[in-house]
């Protein structure tokens, strides 16, 4: 199956189709060359306050998103240390969108429990919505990456009559942390929770669950029809 890939370098992008496959061009300058020749080198990091085994620094990690379908594009909206990607269906804009896909690549980030990621978000749905709808904060390991899950819902925005629920999967690469999302924009909810149909939610917990930070090690293999990180 084609994949779509986020490599962990830092590089420019332009607006693509989300048919097209998205990676990094260069590897980060943190890797070190062994005496063999391979450009991986072992640091250490925390996760969800806890002190991580040594990991090592691959050249070609990435990440490997299903493909969207075909009548959503993507936009960039920042780019530098953090990269944030955001995916519509092209029948949407910017200001009146009803589906996204956000994508946030944090070079250089390693250090911070992911939990401390959730909070964060959790702060912002607080400064900007009258009522938060909140789901438990999961965590386990993907592929081998510490990886965390959660949901976040904005009862009524302040800044219009509408709600917001976001569905968010976080994985921490060896040097490079993830955010992966889905989102909706729905009528204004109430502690029923969102009104998301079964196959909305469905979708998102399977386009979620396939996403995979991998390399061409063992430890971190890329799925059956990944073709690693593109130029």
């Amino acid at each position: 199956m084609a994949r779509e890939t986020m490599g962990k370098g830092r590089r420019d992008f332009g607006v693509l189709l989300v048919t097209a496959m998205i990676a990094m061009l260069t590897a980060s300058a943190a890797s070190a060359q062994t005496d063999d020749g391979s450009t991986s080198n072992a640091l250490t990091g925390q996760h969800l306050g806890k002190s991580l085994p040594a990991r090592e620094i691959h050249a070609d990690e990435h990440l490997a998103m299903p493909l969207f379908p075909v009548d959503w594009v993507q936009t960039v909206k920042q780019t530098g240390s953090i990269e944030v990607f955001e995916y519509i269906p092209k029948n949407q804009t910017e200001t009146t969108w009803l589906d996204k896909i956000t994508l946030e690549v944090h070079h250089d980030t390693y250090t911070l429990p992911l939990d401390a990621y959730q909070r964060r978000a959790l702060g912002q749905v607080r400064e900007n919505c009258d009522g938060v709808f909140e789901g438990n904060l999961q965590t386990g390991v993907n592929n081998g990456f510490p990886a965390a899950y959660w949901t976040l819902g904005c009862k009524r925005d302040k800044r219009g009559n509408f709600g917001e629920t976001r569905y968010t999967k976080a994985i921490q690469g060896s040097e490079t942390l993830y955010l992966l999302s889905r989102s909706w924009r729905t009528q204004v909810y109430g502690d029923e929770g969102p009104p998301l149909s079964p196959q909305a939610i469905d979708g998102a917990k399977n386009f979620l669950g396939a996403a995979v930070v991998c390399a061409s090690t063992g430890q971190h293999p890329c799925p059956a029809g990944d073709n690693g990180p593109q130029p």
